[in-house]
Formats: structure tokens, C-alpha cells, sequence
């Protein structure tokens, strides 16, 4: 019956990705949606897009295993996302209009350096499609996970029949399909997360009963600190500065109708994500009552207690839910990828004559295509887990994005030099750092990197200013 009642769904991502496929006539539409997103489509796009699989099976599993000590990352999401919305999303949408209408942060970088060498936009384009296609492997990790479950397929099976899936509806409508799926996936999400640890506690027999069971296993719900060192509690709480450099969170403020709409979005946005993240995380609590004893692979914590305590075909709506946390971010971030690879790496290097202008859509497509089967490739061992996965590529986009979109936006004397210099220090500083154990190495790997960049970009933008004085000045004499 499970297996039917996801049927049924993605039949319907698909009708809906048909109608809006109509409405996508050119490359500016399938990108950014022409720019015509509204109060709740702009909202629920950018939390369903921010909220992948790890919502409904990451954090419940690691909250499985840990109690409230992790209580520090739901925290850290969410002062992150507010900052992300009052300071970063009404004036990207006025400055990528501002600057040549960019399509892509890549675009709205050379175009706000005026970088006539295409060096920046290249750099910044293959940062964002390294670090994209982990972030997007994680995505098809969890959606093996259902599909391995629910049609007992081999993981690797599950693996492609997901990606194949995706990566079609994806193609197909392009931005516009997505925000339209958004919004009835965030809604999705949002119910299921508030009614399965509700049913949780109802079956344990009330909330007394499942905390009794909770202390009789020595399950942590009371001390956020214990066994919890400084290094990890600042850990989980800068996965907040995360947000400035998040591409596919981002392509939502942009494609926003006006910078007006901006502030009810966030109202909603951030209701949507509080209560989301509550719901999600007392899964993981109540799910160690339902589980005292345990369950093999943590992060089905939520897959496991709605296979238990519903009927199929309800239960079918509950998998179904998980299965649009992760479409919605896949489809966001192959998207925006394959637009970067396209509109600001291959179109660089051929004529406005030239068979991608004239067939910008279906090279788009293809585009989607290459990434998915790269990241397909990341995805193949069963023994990856989402939440590291997840970590290393919101880590590297975070710290190689972030401080060069926030600086963009408010510091007049930054240049192009300064925001090459600034990617370029950040991204060996991740992956330099996700490789180190111990000590003050354990500190996640988007502190160190946001900082390299921060450094790279005041640094550059110096060394730049510098030498324009100087040569002002020499050519004045």
C-alpha cells in the first residue's frame, strides 16, 4: 500500500511539473522563474529547499542517539535563517536586478565587480558545483533510504530508481515546477513532523509514561550540556552562518516578485521552520522511548515510528512526506548547478549564434543530467550517512558563499580581487579542515573556512584599492 500512495504522489509531482513546463518558454523563466514568485511560494520555497532529507532523518537520528545536547544546531538554523532573511534576502533581490538582472550568484558577482574576465564567475562557479554535488549526493543517500524500504530494493537499486525520478520532474519544469512543488511539499512536511511524535506519545500512553521510559534507559532530556565540550556546542551553532552562502536557498530571494514581499515571507518562512524543527526533533526524543532497545541505522528514526503506528496507506503519506523534504532540495540545488555550469561556464565560451543560445533550455537540461550522475557516483556506498554528507557540503558552500555575498551587499569598497582571493582561501581551508581529527580540528570545518574568507576578501580588496591609488596617482605626476 506504501508503495501506491508514493506512486500516487509522484504522479502528481509530475502533472504539476507538466502544467508548469507550459509556462517555461525561456532560459530566464526555467533559472530564476522570471522573477515571479510571491508571498508563499518565495517563503515555503526557500524553507522546503533549506530542509532536505536531513530534517525528517538526520536530525531525528542524531537526537536518537544524543538526547538534547544537540539541541545547539536547531538553534544555530534558526538565529542563521533569520539573519539570512532580514539581511541578506531583500537586497539580493534589489542588487542581482540591479546588477545586468543576474540569473546566478556567480553572474551577480561578475557583474557587481565588473569582472570582464570571466575569472571570478568561473571560480565561483566550480566551488559552487563541488560542493553542490556532495550536498545533492547526501539528498540521494536519504531517498534511497525510502525507496530501499519500501519496494525492499538493494540500496543501489533504490539509489537509481530515486535519482531517475528526480532528476526527470527536475528537468522538466524547471524553477517554476519547483516553487509550485515547494509549496505543497513544505506543507506536507510541516503536518507530518507536528502528528508523528504526537502519535509517538499517544501510543507510549501520554507524555508521563514516554519520559519514564526516556529515564529508565538514561536517555539525556534534561542537560544540553552534558558531555558536550565548548568545541562542539560552537560547532553546532555556526552551522547558522551557513545560510548567507546557500545557493539554492538564495535563488529563492531572487526570484522573488519585488523586495517588498520580503518581510511577510520571512514571518511565514520562520514560522514554517520553528515548528518544523520542534516537530523533527522530538521524533528523535520520544522515538528513543518507542526504541529503548534501538534500531540499526538511526537516521530511519522517523521511517521506523510511522511504519509502526500507522496504517499503510498512512503511513504511505508519512514516507511520501520524507520523499519531498529531499526532492524539493535535489531539484533546488541541481538546478541552480546546472544553471551555474551553463550560464556561466559553457556560455562563456561560445557566440550569441551559437547552438546554446539557440537551444538554451535543452542544454540546461542535459546539464542536470551530468551533475545528478556525478553525485549518483558520491552516493554509491551504502555506508555513507546524510548528516555528514550534508555537513561537508553546507560547510564548504557556507564558508566559500557566504562572507562574499554578505560583503557584496554592504561593503562599497570590496573588489574582485578581494572576492576571488576570499574563494580561494576558503575552499582548500574546508577541505583541508573536514580531513583533521583532534583538538581544536574538531571545530566544523565552516568556522575556519568563513574566516579564511572573510580574511581573503579584506585582504584583496586592500592589496586592489592599494594599487589603483598608486596607479592614480602615478599616472596624475
Amino acid at each position: 500500500m506504501k508503495a501506491y500512495v508514493i506512486a500516487l504522489y509522484i504522479l502528481a509531482i509530475y502533472i504539476i511539473g507538466y502544467i508548469a513546463s507550459r509556462t517555461t518558454k525561456n532560459v530566464l523563466d526555467y533559472v530564476i522563474g522570471n522573477r515571479t514568485l510571491n508571498t508563499y511560494t518565495t517563503a515555503l520555497g526557500a524553507g522546503a529547499s533549506d530542509m532536505s532529507g536531513w530534517l525528517m532523518m538526520a536530525l531525528p537520528g542524531v537526537v536518537f542517539i544524543n538526547g538534547i545536547t544537540e539541541i545547539w544546531l536547531p538553534i544555530g538554523l534558526i538565529f542563521g535563517a533569520y539573519l539570512n532573511w532580514k539581511f541578506i534576502a531583500k537586497r539580493l533581490r534589489q542588487y542581482t536586478h540591479k546588477f545586468g538582472n543576474s540569473l546566478t550568484i556567480p553572474s551577480y558577482f561578475a557583474n557587481r565587480f565588473n569582472d570582464q574576465s570571466n575569472l571570478l564567475r568561473l571560480v565561483t562557479s566550480f566551488t559552487i558545483i563541488i560542493f553542490f554535488i556532495i550536498y545533492i549526493a547526501s539528498a540521494f543517500v536519504s531517498s534511497a533510504f525510502i525507496f530501499e524500504i519500501v519496494l525492499d530494493l538493494r540500496y543501489q537499486e533504490a539509489l537509481l530508481l530515486s535519482a531517475l525520478i528526480i532528476v526527470s520532474y527536475t528537468s522538466l519544469g524547471g524553477f517554476i515546477a519547483i516553487n509550485w512543488i515547494d509549496v505543497m511539499q513544505g506543507t506536507l512536511m510541516l503536518i507530518v513532523l507536528l502528528v508523528v511524535p504526537f502519535a509517538i506519545v499517544q501510543h507510549l500512553g501520554g507524555i508521563r509514561s514516554s519520559f519514564d521510559i526516556l529515564n529508565s534507559i538514561k536517555f539525556n532530556v534534561s542537560d544540553p550540556f552534558l558531555n558536550n565540550d565548548r568545541v562542539k556546542i560552537v560547532s553546532l551553532l555556526i552551522w547558522g552562518i551557513g545560510y548567507f552562502g546557500q545557493p539554492h536557498i538564495l535563488a529563492r530571494f531572487m526570484g522573488a516578485k519585488n523586495h517588498h514581499i520580503i518581510e511577510k515571507s520571512r514571518i511565514i518562512c520562520m514560522t514554517w521552520m520553528i515548528l518544523s524543527m520542534a516537530g523533527a526533533f522530538l521524533v528523535g526524543v520520544f522515538g528513543a522511548a518507542l526504541y529503548p532497545q534501538g534500531i540499526i541505522n538511526s537516521e530511519t528514526i522517523f521511517l521506523k515510528a510511522s511504519d509502526a503506528l500507522f496504517s499503510d496507506w498512512f503511513s504511505g503519506i508519512l514516507f511520501a512526506a520524507v520523499l519531498s523534504a529531499i526532492m524539493s532540495t535535489i531539484s533546488a540545488q541541481l538546478l541552480v548547478s546546472s544553471s551555474s555550469l551553463v550560464e556561466d561556464v559553457i556560455s562563456r565560451f561560445y557566440t550569441k549564434n551559437s547552438l546554446l543560445a539557440r537551444n538554451g533550455l535543452l542544454v540546461n537540461k542535459i546539464a542536470v543530467v551530468l551533475i545528478a550522475v556525478v553525485a549518483v557516483f558520491l552516493a554509491y556506498n551504502p555506508k555513507n550517512t546524510v548528516l555528514s554528507l550534508v555537513a561537508y557540503g553546507w560547510a564548504g558552500l557556507g564558508a566559500t558563499m557566504g562572507p562574499v555575498i554578505l560583503l557584496s551587499l554592504y561593503w562599497k569598497k570590496m573588489t574582485k580581487f578581494g572576492a576571488m582571493l576570499g574563494i580561494i582561501l576558503s575552499t582548500p581551508t574546508v577541505i583541508i579542515w573536514h580531513n583533521l581529527q583532534g583538538g581544536i580540528f574538531d571545530l566544523y570545518e565552516i568556522g575556519p573556512g568563513f574566516l579564511a574568507c572573510c580574511l581573503g576578501i579584506v585582504l584583496g580588496s586592500f592589496i586592489e584599492n592599494s594599487m589603483q591609488k598608486l596607479s592614480r596617482k602615478y599616472i596624475v605626476r
